[in-house]
């Protein structure tokens, strides 16, 4: 390979200049089971295979085909069948070249095949009567250039003839080419005994590889076969060089895998599992614990081979392999003692990088996971010393459908399946101070779109005049986890309506190393601002990332009440077939609801609501939902406004038709004016922990009760299980099964009290009973204190997400807490395993300064199965500086914990919650 030293020069400054890595969040483009279709990843297009059914059916999919643009400039739409019926797909594919309308090819299980050339616009009957040859439901995605591609039995081929097949029948196997026309070609022909299964093709798709009748073979798109060598055993894929040569990789079990070189008649052994070219290397080694302990892929140019070689207990190793004018050349990169459990490797189109993608065995509180973790590796550099966290819950056929490894590192949006199966959530191992996040992911599953660069975004922020006299402004507290300063653009966008340009201003801030920084009143302080609410946009450094959280609230002769809210990024946002929930919205005579909606997809956003009270839906009206590029609108008294009646008690639903949002709702309480921020729902498809439920009595004379909203989406019933343990008792358990009817919505009022008549403290486990897939009852809760008028000041306390809780070796980020004596700060610690463990849990608690330095270090236990609340923590540490923010650090040392902030205001009592988020490696 020739190497650019100018370009090797810029690549290694590139991966010098690096922050630490972070855990990405990630939005899912459906909320509905998915199989993707076959493609390459540079691909502008993809398509998903969709279903409203909750199980798998079949490796092809079963359902509809919908047609999605990586670039987000066109809306997703459904191209086949659109009757409403969901076949079963033995296979689909996608052929995109430049700016050339996509080809699709479908096959079903009913033997139909059809072929659009015009982006599903338009379809024709292919004449092919026999089904696809399926060979093996084994396709482990181990990287390179197509998306489930891995020993399949479709091909993509040329402009004339974009897809080459195996088909099977009674009488035996063919190989055909399927012309642009719906035309086919047969290409080759064997008897029932000797399968025909395709191996790759060369760069330009003119030549493919084939085994069948025990040899190799190159056939060409006309037919004609030349004979490459004798045949290997186990599952075949392989490529061809520009020569007429062939590279081949077998793979008969994981202590057997092996790549082949073809040319001249002859196959010679490049590398593997074990020395194949030794006899005295049998018998192979012992089985390992992953499926791919050696792997290939083709280079840019096909002309050689990137490999991952993962001996037991030794490096991981990079090796890269040649052959040209009959000289091997095997070159080792590097060799990496760590042994990164890499999984898959992507190549540059320019050819001087990789993105190196790992995985990682987590635990959730339930089950053992694995999720991937990226880095990209350039030419000439050592192996990479920490990855981005992807955090998703994977299965074994996971993979990349859309991927520009030459553009990742600018912040190209990638796309990304964990794969066939959805079940709980994991954490992260060996972390330590890096960028924290993931706290705004809603389904961490399925198709999701991401980048590695941050951009971040405020949905509520600014300085307002409010109701009854209030006037609302916002604190934002800046976390810079690098090593490095860090410049951040800041842009706030105002509120408007559809039609008008809203406000926008800018400005930019450096945050030093490791500094933790708060500024008060920002809106003014920053931005010069007497007046105006919207969204904060935020932007870091590419290559770096923060972590940000905004506090926002009014003064009165009482003190102060408002909401914390963490930054969102982007990619965290709903979309056409993501469409959103607020179990909460609507509380009754006493609240009033406020709606914000931030376009994140810079073409502009347009969305639709429905409403759903105790019996269903509740009709409503029209009301236009249409944001600008990058715009912000605002809907105040949003259930007036859709006709609902003041004491109407129910769930909203979001469904973007235009665009990606990021929705935000407030509820307020008239008679206090206290607002609560609630972000989208998340499922109970697996189970959910509210960390902590309550009805007892706090300090200043507070009286603490829960809410629990609980949602239904469905059109049907549905039935969730409950169970209520107390933090102080490991015997005080209680289980319930509710039943919710078709898309009901409904409101449990001190649910500690009225449906487990417990007084305390205690947590909730909540999952839907049935399958696992099923995503449709959504689910949050409200911890408030009730004045002497009835009037209530209250936080969120939402269910986590999977990345909001950790194990040994993890840590957990809280960030917008002060040091401020009008204030109390309490720290939560809450078990989330579901069985009792004789092991006391416990974790070190860190506080970390404005300096970013530690202020202050102890180690605490939870009861197992419990929860414990340390109360007033700066003021019980002796931790005084007023005003001074921190950022709290939960290390678990043994067990399995969740953790929150509430900061108490000590006059008005209203507490506000701040999330524990993961932090990253």
């Amino acid at each position: 390979m020739t190497r650019r030293p100018l370009a090797l020069a810029v690549a290694v400054l590139l991966a010098a200049t690096l922050a630490n890595a972070r855990v990405v969040s990630y939005a899912p483009y459906t909320d509905r089971i998915s199989v993707p279709a076959m493609g390459l990843r540079l691909n502008r297009h993809f398509a998903l295979v969709e279903t409203t059914l909750t199980q798998f059916v079949s490796a092809g999919g079963q359902g509809q085909i919908v047609l999605y643009d990586s670039r987000g400039e066109e809306e997703p739409r459904v191209i086949y069948p659109q009757d409403g019926t969901q076949p079963v797909f033995d296979a689909v594919a996608v052929r995109e070249r430049g700016d050339e309308p996509a080809m699709i090819l479908a096959t079903t299980s009913a033997t139909k095949w059809v072929l659009s050339v015009d982006a599903g616009k338009t379809w024709k009957t292919v004449a092919i009567n026999n089904r696809l040859y399926v060979s093996t439901s084994f396709f482990a995605d181990t990287g390179g250039w197509y998306a489930r591609n891995r020993y399949s039995n479709v091909r993509i081929g040329t402009q004339e003839f974009p897809f080459v097949v195996v088909t099977t029948a009674s009488d035996g196997y063919r190989l055909i080419a399927i012309s642009n026309d719906g035309a086919t070609k047969q290409l080759m022909s064997t008897p029932f005994n000797s399968p025909i299964n395709l191996l790759g093709s060369d760069i330009d798709h003119n030549r493919f590889l084939v085994r069948a009748n025990n040899e190799i073979d190159i056939v060409d798109i006309d037919g004609a076969k030349t004979f490459a060598g004798t045949a290997v055993t186990g599952l075949v894929e392989g490529w061809i060089t520009s020569s007429g040569s062939a590279y081949v990789e077998a793979y008969v079990s994981t202590s057997d895998i092996s790549l082949w070189y073809y040319a001249n008649g002859t196959k010679t052994f490049v590398a593997g599992t074990y020395d194949k070219s030794n006899p005295s290397a049998f018998p192979p080694p012992p089985s390992t614990t992953t499926t791919t302990p050696f792997f290939s892929v083709p280079t840019s140019t096909y002309e050689g081979a990137w490999m991952i070689k993962r001996p037991n207990s030794a490096p991981t190793q990079l090796l890269e392999h040649h052959a040209a004018g009959g000289n091997h050349s095997l070159i080792e990169h590097w060799s990496d003692i760590t042994a990164p459990e890499v999984e898959a490797i992507h190549p540059s189109l320019a050819g001087d990088k990789l993105l190196i993608q790992v995985h990682r065995q987590r635990r959730s509180a339930d089950a053992l996971f694995k999720d991937p973790a990226l880095a990209v590796w350039h030419v000439g550099t050592p192996a990479p010393k920490s990855y981005d966290e992807l955090y998703l819950s994977e299965q074994a056929d996971k993979g990349f459908l859309h991927l520009d490894v030459d553009k990742l590192e600018s912040g190209d949006v990638f796309v990304f399946d964990s794969g066939r199966g959805q079940t709980g959530g994991c954490t992260i191992q060996c972390v330590s101070a890096g960028g924290g996040g993931g706290g705004d992911v809603l389904q961490e599953w399925g198709v999701v779109r991401a980048s590695l660069a941050q951009h971040l975004v405020l949905p509520g922020f600014g300085r307002t005049a409010g109701a009854y006299g209030s006037l609302w402004r916002s604190d934002l507290s800046f976390s810079n986890p690098n090593d490095a300063p860090v410049k951040v653009a800041l842009r706030f966008v105002a509120s408007g309506d559809s039609l008008a340009v809203s406000e926008t201003k800018a400005v930019k801030i450096e945050l030093a190393p490791r500094e933790l920084r708060l500024v008060a009143d920002a809106a003014k302080e920053l931005f010069g601002m007497e007046g105006g609410v919207g969204a904060l946009f935020i932007d870091p450094d590419t290559g770096a990332s923060i972590n940000v959280t905004g506090r926002t609230y009014t003064q009165s002769s009482n003190g102060t009440f408002g909401y914390g809210m963490n930054a969102v990024d982007i990619y965290a946002a709903a979309s056409s077939r993501f469409p959103v929930s607020f179990a909460a919205a609507f509380q009754g005579s006493d609240y009033r609801t406020n709606f914000f909606m931030t376009d994140v997809s810079g073409r502009g956003s347009a969305a639709s609501f429905v409403a759903s009270g105790p019996y269903g839906d509740v009709q409503i009206n029209s009301v236009p939902m249409d944001m600008t590029a990058y715009g912000v609108l605002q809907r105040n008294g949003l259930g007036s406004l859709l006709g609902l009646t003041s004491s109407s008690i129910g769930a909203l639903t979001v469904k973007p038709t235009r665009g990606e949002a990021v929705a935000a709702l407030f509820s307020i309480d008239n008679r206090t004016n206290d607002s609560t921020f609630f972000p989208p729902d998340l499922s109970t498809g697996t189970t959910r922990t509210i960390p902590v439920i309550g009805h007892l009595a706090g300090a200043n004379g507070s009286e603490f009760r829960s809410d629990l909203f609980l949602y239904n989406t469905a059109s049907t019933t549905r039935f969730v299980s409950i169970e209520m343990r107390s933090w102080t008792s490991t015997n005080d358990v209680s289980t319930l099964t509710i039943t919710l009817l078709a898309h009901e919505a409904r409101m449990v009022p001190d649910v500690l009290k009225s449906m487990f008549n417990r007084t305390g403290m205690a947590r909730l486990r909540i999952v839907t009973q049935g399958t696992a897939l099923d995503n449709s009852v959504r689910v949050t809760s409200r911890t408030y204190t009730v004045d002497a008028n009835g009037g209530t000041y209250g936080f969120l306390m939402p269910p986590l997400n999977n990345f909001q809780s950790a194990s040994t070796g993890d840590t957990l980020e809280i960030l917008g807490a002060v040091m401020d004596k009008r204030f109390r700060t309490n720290i939560g610690l809450v078990d989330v395993t579901n069985s009792f463990s004789s092991l006391t849990p416990r974790a070190r608690v860190d506080i970390i300064g404005s300096s970013g330095t530690t202020i202050d270090s102890f180690e605490t236990t939870v009861a197992s199965l419990g929860g414990t609340q340390l109360n007033d923590i700066f003021r019980a540490r002796s931790l005084l500086q007023d005003g001074q923010p921190v950022m709290i650090r939960i290390s678990p040392l043994q067990g399995m914990l969740g953790a929150y902030a509430a900061m108490v205001d000590n006059e008005s009592n209203d507490p506000m919650y701040f999330a524990a988020n993961l932090g990253a490696k």
